[in-house]
């Protein structure tokens, strides 16, 4: 009979813990997807204003396949709401009343649930047919243990010896009788010295109670365990993961003496999830502040639009707006371009057009291209060129891009004041570009990062680095085609940073010039609104559109200007941005609140952040609304209408 106190010495049981993390993990990808298709389908509404379900079934589909079908009927429900909240007439309500859109959701319904349905019965179907054939491979085996041990023997003591997983037997007592030569290797022992452990002397002790679980409740109790994970202790000292499969040992007389288990090492497979599950944490972080990134210059964009509706393309207002608008786009197609390049990257379809070129022409011709941008950051840039040329054989028009992100990253990180040094030097049939800077610095544990893609350093209220994190990416990738190398350098936060790119130089002295570049409702006139924003571009067209409602605005580009125009135009309405560096929207509010024209104002936070942590700083800093940029014209007019008079 089976000793009463072996299960306890035995033992390998998973708590339900991993289970419900796993199940409530499958629910959060269903939430998560139907949130990221909500987000798709609210930037392709042009394309797919017909077609509303069109994201969301994809994303179902996807749900179902990966997740299961409980949180695949999650996925379909959260769609059909959010499809119906958001993009089915009338817009912001659950009524359905065209025959249409009703149809369009009875098919999604059906098909969504359909899927569900029938990923449930695949997957019974499924384990029912695994658990069928492993009973009959147990009663087969243990039917031709009876007809012949020694060939059954010889068969396992084939697999025993040759097989890539750890194969090891124990007795009641948890000692070992035999392992194979995997399951030494795994754990760095000798045979010998395995039969002086039991299995809990290389178990973390963590395990030892869910372990004992195991042998009790389903090895003994039902003849098999299951595949779990646990841990195991290598002979240096080290932990590494295994997957674990166990059956009980009988005699002849069928009385269990001991357990078998085939044992794999799943460090790899471990280290691969870690990789997906940061790579999919990259991917949230990336589709956040792409949101941000398109909402900046939309701003404009859409208030440049209304301007026009309004004037009728006509006078000055008109062409300033048309100007904004074409700045603005042209940013926009920056964005898209960069994301075009990280794939063609990614996929090795960048074909250089080497030439022979003076790098310090070429690094001089991007610090022009980018002059303007470094003058409307005031800050004072230093260029240090060599007297003799540097000769190197690159694309030209890949190096632009390279020293272009290069400054554009320093620009990005350094305060207005501060200074930036472009330097060009050849060392040891090298040809060097140094970008050093003033600014931020970057932290010693991201250092290590800083061009991995999506990658970005700290945003906050105060400061908005922009992009979308892959410039820096971009960088990496074509000096690395070209042959070079690049590092960044920092002694920490607020010490600066400095990237140097390293190019093989060129013997040859015959030099080519680089290609020329080229850069690419109305409302009572007796309102008076205050708008309070350090983007120029968005401050003032917003500041036409409403005046072209006939109300009488005034501009602040920031909040100590904010501050001194509110006691002296004694605004009834003001829009203030949160992320403006210095004295921030927060604190800008708090402080007019404290003016006796501030007290009876209506202070609205208008920017692009939408969180909902964010909803509640903007509420216990004293505004009245919070509007995420950009702001329709039915909230713009809600609010004229509502101003105090």
């Amino acid at each position: 009979m089976v000793n009463e106190k072996s299960p306890d010495k035995l033992g390998f049981e998973p708590s339900g813990v991993s289970i419900v993390r796993r199940t409530a993990r499958n629910y959060a990808v269903a939430v998560l997807a139907v949130l990221a298709a909500t987000a798709v389908r609210f930037l392709l509404d042009g394309f797919l204003a017909e077609q509303p379900f069109v994201p969301f079934f994809l994303v179902t589909l996807v749900v179902v396949v990966f997740a299961g079908p409980g949180p695949g009927v999650l996925a379909t429900l959260l769609s059909l709401i959010s499809a119906k909240y958001f993009f089915l007439a009338p817009i912001g309500s659950f009524e359905i009343n065209d025959p249409r859109s009703l149809a369009k959701t009875a098919i999604f319904t059906v098909i969504g649930l359909a899927l569900c349905v029938t990923a449930e019965l695949i997957s019974r179907r499924r384990r029912a047919a695994g658990e069928a054939v492993l009973r009959s491979v147990k009663t087969q085996l243990r039917g031709e243990a009876t007809k012949s041990l020694q060939e059954s023997e010889e068969r396992y003591r084939l697999l025993f010896e040759t097989s890539r997983d750890g194969i090891a037997t124990v007795d009641l007592s948890g000692h070992i009788q035999d392992a194979n030569p995997a399951f030494q290797s795994m754990l760095g022992h000798t045979m010998d010295e395995l039969r002086a452990l039991t299995y809990q002397d290389f178990t973390p002790l963590r395990w030892h109670d869910a372990e004992q679980a195991i042998v009790r409740d389903r090895i003994l109790a039902q003849g098999d365990s299951g595949e779990y994970e646990k841990e195991y202790i290598h002979k240096d000292g080290s932990v590494f993961p295994v997957s674990l499969r166990a059956w009980p040992v009988m005699d002849a007389g069928g009385e269990v003496i001991g357990l078998r288990a085939f044992v794999r090492d799943i460090t790899d497979r471990k280290r691969v999830e870690e990789a997906l599950r940061d790579a999919d944490r990259r991917k949230d972080e990336f589709i956040a502040t792409l949101s941000h990134e398109l909402r900046n210059p939309l701003v404009p964009i859409r208030n440049g639009l209304q301007v026009l509706r309004t004037t009728g393309g006509q006078g000055p207002s008109a062409k300033r707006a048309q100007e904004m608008m074409e700045r603005q786009v042209e940013h926009l197609v920056r964005l898209v371009d960069d994301l075009l390049e990280v794939s063609r990257v990614s996929h090795g379809k960048i074909e250089l057009r080497k030439e022979r070129l003076d790098l310090a022409v070429v690094v001089d011709r991007a610090v022009d291209l980018n002059r303007e941008l470094i003058d409307a950051a005031g800050v004072l840039l230093r260029v240090i060129l060599p007297d003799a040329p540097v000769l190197v054989d690159a694309d030209p028009v890949r190096l632009a891009q390279i020293f272009g992100n290069l400054l554009n990253n320093a620009l990005n990180y350094t305060d207005r004041g501060g200074q930036i040094e472009v330097a060009v030097r050849r060392v040891a049939g090298e040809a060097i570009v140094s970008v050093a800077d003033t600014g931020v610095g970057i932290p010693k544990d991201k250092l290590p990062h800083v061009f991995d893609l999506f990658v970005q350093g700290d945003a906050t209220p105060g400061r908005d680095m922009g992009g979308l994190g892959i410039g820096l990416s971009l960088v990496r990738s074509l000096v690395e085609l070209h042959g070079g190398e690049v590092e960044a350098h920092s002694e920490g936060e607020s010490r600066g940073s400095r990237f140097v790119v390293r190019l093989p130089l060129t013997s040859n002295l015959e030099v080519n010039a680089p290609p020329p570049q080229t850069g690419s409702c109305a409302a009572a006139s007796s309102r008076r609104v205050l708008i309070v924003d350090d983007t120029p571009e968005v401050a003032d067209s917003f500041a036409m559109l409403l005046e072209t409602l006939g109300v009488q605005v005034r501009v602040a580009y920031s909040g100590a200007q904010g501050l001194a125009a509110s006691s002296e135009f004694e605004p009834e309405l003001v829009f203030l941005d949160i992320g403006m560096p210095g004295m921030d929207g927060f604190e800008t509010a708090r402080r007019m609140r404290d003016q006796p024209a501030g007290r009876k104002a209506v202070l609205v936070a208008l920017t692009g952040w939408g969180e909902d942590e964010m909803r509640r700083r903007v509420q216990e800093a004293g505004f009245n609304r919070h509007l995420t940029k950009p702001a329709s014209m039915g909230d713009l007019e809600a609010l004229l209408y509502a101003a105090p008079t």
